[in-house]
């Protein structure tokens, strides 16, 4: 995701980019992108590939289309840099929980069916897990995304948050190797591996001016693992319509399967786990990352940025109070209580919102979301 500063200077989540004209002999490749590190980033997903250069490379010498090229300019000590995309994110035209035009949603049931099609094999030359860690089946993915999740972010930040999780109601316990993700990672079906864009939602998708068609950018999280993994991310973040929703699983389901048979398996029975799984991952994110966040406030400027936390982690808790376990959501005044109380002196334990929100975690099962998709997609 990359959030628009005054050019030109984008400010992504992993990196920083600089947007510069392209001069002399390279002018006819317009304007350019050229990254830097943001120091002290925390990782909150999983990654398989050095940098997102290694990625679009092969994806450009598998022909896809409507990506970012990437060129090496410079000598000895060359830089990749990539060709900007002109245009505007679809997120400016189309806000999450607004419908796609027909077009555009057919350009991206296209877009996962390329994918369907692109061999994980062609990325092995770049591809850094290492090869004992690497899941072998459907069940080992989500088992190791929750892993991920359970070590690589709450346990990472826990000693500094771990009284603010604690003042939400959340419990750690849900990302427990014997917890109910984990649980319903064993009975996932199992289904061929493809490259997995990881972050796929309106403002990594640009409608190009050149051509009003939609390019796809940062492939940071790229993986290979479970394509029901990437439609699960999408339909997280771009937060269709009910109706849109189930026409965008319909289209999915026939052009994966078309592509990669048995990617389609299961479809209906675990596409909710990875939803569940989705929904918990965006508690601990954005928590952590909103304790960082007002951590980094000034205290003159507290008052003013307590509010949008509290926006942010509540509809959080909100999509993901089922699996939690949370039989009473925080109020957004006691979302901004804990995190001012947390701010005051991270270290003081807080008392949770409400006994009643400490409900016996639950199994995993369909929502009656869940079985209207079944029946649309049957």
């Amino acid at each position: 995701m990359s959030h628009q500063l005054p050019r030109p200077t984008l400010r992504g989540n992993h990196r920083i980019w600089q947007v510069m004209e392209a001069e002399g002999e390279l002018a006819a490749l317009g304007r350019l992108k050229a990254p830097r590190p943001r120091p002290g980033v925390h990782r909150f997903d999983p990654r398989c590939f050095d940098n997102e250069e290694d990625v679009l490379s092969r994806l450009a010498l598998l022909g896809m289309a409507r990506i970012a090229p990437v060129y090496r300019l410079g000598g000895p000590d060359a830089i990749q840099v990539h060709g900007y995309i002109e245009g505007e994110p679809l997120s400016a035209l189309r806000p999450p929980g607004t419908a796609l035009s027909g077009h555009e949603l057919a350009q991206l049931v296209e877009l996962f069916g390329r994918l369907a099609a692109v061999p994980p094999a062609a990325f092995a030359p770049v591809h850094r897990c290492p090869v004992v860690l690497r899941p072998h089946t459907t069940g080992e993915f989500l088992h190791g995304l929750v892993r991920f999740t359970r070590r690589r972010v709450y346990a990472v930040h826990r000693r500094t948050t771990g009284e603010l999780f604690a003042a939400l109601g959340v419990r750690p316990e849900v990302l427990a190797a014997d917890g109910p993700l984990a649980r319903a990672a064993d009975r996932l079906t199992e289904r061929p591996f493809a490259l997995l864009h990881g972050d796929l939602h309106r403002d990594n998708l640009i409608v190009a001016e050149a051509d009003g068609l939609l390019w796809t950018i940062d492939w940071e999280l790229a993986l290979i693992g479970d394509p029901l993994y990437d439609l699960a991310t999408h339909l997280h973040l771009m937060r269709y319509p009910a109706a849109q929703e189930n026409e965008l699983l319909t289209r999915w389901a026939r052009i994966v399967e078309a592509n990669l048979p048995g990617a389609a398996a299961g479809l209906v029975r675990d596409l909710p786990h990875y939803l569940a799984y989705k929904r918990v991952q965006s508690v601990f994110t954005d928590v952590i990352r909103q304790a960082l966040v007002v951590r980094a406030t000034q205290p003159a400027e507290l008052d003013e940025q307590l509010p949008r936390t509290a926006e942010m982690v509540s509809s959080a808790l909100r999509r993901a109070a089922r699996v939690l376990g949370l039989s009473r959501v925080p109020s957004h005044r006691s979302v901004e209580d804990a995190y001012a109380a947390w701010y005051r002196d991270p270290a003081v334990p807080a008392r949770p919102p409400t006994p009643a929100a400490r409900a016996p975690l639950p199994a995993l099962a369909f929502s009656p979301a869940a079985r209207r998709r079944r029946r649309a997609a049957s």
